[in-house]
């Protein structure tokens, strides 16, 4: 069973006011559980979210009570604490070019992550990595924040925090993948022809595909496995490759980072 899907269904059980996106979102997890029963709602809830609210909600707490004698309080705590561990070692490398943090160093800074030497003579593209996890940086610190604030009150508990946690996996997930893709970029030895680029994209994303598959068959995921598939969305994405919807609720259910704009490009 999927933890993660089970502790997202609880995070929108406990808003009283979840947002379309938010609902529709509700209404697809719904259809990944039920695809025969739950076309229909997922349908409506697509063009009347606000509408439809009160049978998703409906729906979705019958499912979560099912799916919750099969995960506990400590599982939801152990992925919290992961979580603290996991983003802790990034958090505390302050991107060059970043003058002044906002929010309180929690946790301290304690190394600057430099650029590349030859940072003005990359690509764009590659160079838009560094810029994008910079703001990626700044996100999860705000994110942070706000997690010990929660963390510090009297009432809190492990589950209160899984909205963030899980927000906060996905942007370190991605902040991981681009710095990869941008510490190992190559300039080619001479210049691809359109016939090498189509061979390459090709077995890219056949890659990405075989990768996916086999990595999201398997029981539990850890951060390599996350890393694994965060990659090689990434490929999809700027190889402008489709993404089946239902396969795309499991990426984000495992932590995997996909924008929005790039969701619904990834799906045309």
């Amino acid at each position: 069973m999927d933890n993660n899907l089970t502790m997202r269904m609880g995070a929108f059980l406990k808003k009283e006011q979840p947002t379309d996106k938010e609902i529709i979102d509700a209404a697809e997890i719904l259809l990944q559980l039920d695809p025969g029963r739950e076309r229909g709602i997922y349908n409506s809830a697509c063009q009347r979210p606000q509408s439809l609210l009160p049978w998703v909600r409906a729906d979705l707490q019958k499912f979560y009570k099912i799916r919750m004698d099969g995960i506990t309080n400590a599982e939801v705590g152990q992925y919290v604490d992961e979580t603290e561990k996991v983003v802790i070692e990034d958090l505390q490398q302050k991107p060059e070019g970043i003058e002044s943090v906002a929010i309180p160093d929690n946790p301290a800074i304690i190394s600057v992550r430099g650029k590349r030497a030859d940072h003005d003579s990359l690509p764009d593209d590659i160079k838009a990595l560094w810029e994008d996890n910079a703001k990626r940086w700044q996100k999860m610190r705000e994110l942070h924040n706000q997690l010990a604030l929660m963390v510090a009150k009297p009432d809190y508990q492990k589950c209160d925090g899984y909205e963030l946690c899980y927000t906060l996996r996905q942007t370190d997930n991605a902040l991981r993948s681009a710095y990869k893709q941008y510490d190992e970029y190559k300039e080619p030895d001479h210049p691809e022809t359109p016939e090498e680029k189509a061979q390459r994209i090709v077995k890219e994303v056949g890659a990405a595909r075989t990768c996916i598959s086999r990595t999201l068959a398997k029981e539990t995921l850890a951060d390599k496995d996350v890393d694994k598939l965060q990659e090689a969305v990434n490929t999809l994405i700027e190889n402008k490759a489709n993404i089946k919807p239902e396969t795309i609720e499991k990426l984000k259910a495992a932590g995997v980072n996909i924008s929005e704009d790039n969701e619904q490009g990834a799906t045309d």
